[in-house]
């Protein structure tokens, strides 16, 4: 059977939808909802809304990261981890720029290949991997150094420590004891944006909250509210200043006045297991949905990288197979593929990756679970790619991008 050509490639392409998963809904405090409010106020401040919430925490906990922190004083902590407030599950990625073999440039790593984060001044650390490779990170927003809006720590018994960068001599990253249950669960749905793309995966809201117990705030003309995510069962927004919340109570409250229910939200992410992060802004945002899911990215998912391996094909239809180097500086399959597709901003992990076929303006993406995508806006798929290097048996060829046609990854 012949291959398919780049324009067949390019007319063909299809995002899968993510699945919808039943939710586990457990109630927490006096009861079920009670929203029988207070009369509506008569000038002065909007009073603060105070029912009972019907909270669902559907997600087990395997998924939060966990590990011990040791501290420059000589201390260790030890429990459940939140990174610069908001990364906490194994899915997560870490914003950074790799320094590694004479190149710089963006990268990314979910927080389940690494094994030792060690911090050696300034913004940058040493990352030791689950698969024994050492890499030098620079931090890339606040994810490193100084600008970290810290680190926090919640022991078995629930207490918590928040530490500083400057507090940090290593961060060990394991799985947490058997039994270990954390407080609040991490929240976990589908977002659809406004061209109709869907992904499923753990759900980051304004950059800031990621857990059930992290507070939605917003305000409407008789009330201010502060809902705990894990009462929202879905967001839709409305226009550029104000969303529709519904509750798993069943009452809809059309909300605005804060970054949480207008444009002056700084983004929504999901870490989707089966792809990498992707980052939506509020104006392509549709809705989210939150529920659980069958099967909750683990410690056990994450293996640390491999070289990449596959086979080169070019547009003259030559093969070329060995260990590959994509854009010239990624090579491990930990590392991220960067790209966007109408409104939405990916990072999407090399393991995570079947095929990379280039068509005129940009390239099509096709993922182990099926899923394509039609990616643009980075040199990682366009005619920015600095050449795709391939080696075997000590001997390296590197096709450039104009005489690419597809590259099909090993599994």
């Amino acid at each position: 059977m012949r291959s398919p050509s780049p324009a067949e490639d390019a007319r063909n392409l299809l995002l899968i939808a993510g699945s919808a998963f039943a939710a586990v809904v457990a109630t927490i405090g006096l009861g079920e909802a009670s929203l029988a409010f207070a009369p509506a106020h008569v000038g002065g401040p909007v009073p603060l809304a105070n029912p009972n919430y019907t909270l669902v925490e559907p997600l087990s906990g395997s998924n939060r990261v966990y590990g011990t922190v040791a501290t420059r004083d000589g201390q260790t902590h030890e429990g459940f981890l939140r990174w610069d407030r908001n990364e906490g599950s194994w899915s997560d990625v870490l914003d950074l720029t790799k320094l590694d073999r004479g190149f710089t440039g963006l990268s990314g790593i979910r927080f389940g290949h690494v094994r030792h984060i060690r911090p050696v001044g300034g913004n940058q650390a040493l990352f030791i991997l689950r698969s024994g490779q050492h890499v030098g990170m620079r931090g890339h927003s606040t994810d490193l150094g100084r600008a970290m809006r810290d680190l926090k720590v919640t022991d078995l018994s629930n207490d918590v420590t928040s530490l500083q960068w400057n507090d940090i001599s290593q961060v060990s990253l394991m799985p947490a004891p058997p039994g270990a249950t954390p407080a609040g669960s991490r929240l976990h749905g589908t977002l659809k944006t406004t061209s109709g793309f869907r992904f499923t995966g753990y759900i980051t809201w304004d950059v800031d909250e990621i857990y059930s117990t992290d507070l939605l705030d917003g305000r409407n003309a008789e009330f201010r509210y502060e809902i705990p995510f894990g009462a929202v069962d879905r967001i839709h927004r409305e226009d550029r200043r104000s969303a529709r919340v519904r509750l798993h109570s069943g009452e809809t409250l059309t909300l605005s006045g804060t970054n949480d229910v207008n444009r002056e939200n700084r983004g929504i992410t999901v870490s989707d297991p089966g792809l990498g992060q992707v980052k939506v802004q509020w104006d392509n945002l549709a809705f989210v949905r939150f529920h659980g899911t069958d099967s909750e990215a683990s410690w056990n998912d994450f293996d640390g990288g491999r070289q990449l391996r596959g086979t080169v094909i070019t547009v003259s239809g030559d093969e070329l197979s060995g260990e590959i180097t994509w854009d010239q500086d990624e090579y491990q399959s930990w590392e991220m593929l960067n790209g966007k597709v109408r409104g939405a901003e990916l990072d999407i992990e090399f393991s995570n990756i079947a095929r990379i076929v280039r068509y005129e303006y940009g390239s099509a993406v096709v993922l182990r679970d099926g899923r394509s995508l039609s990616l643009n806006g980075s040199n990682d798929v366009d005619t920015g790619n600095r050449g795709i290097v391939v080696t075997s048996g000590g001997e390296s060829h590197t096709v450039k991008w104009a005489d690419f046609r597809e590259l099909r990854l090993d599994g």
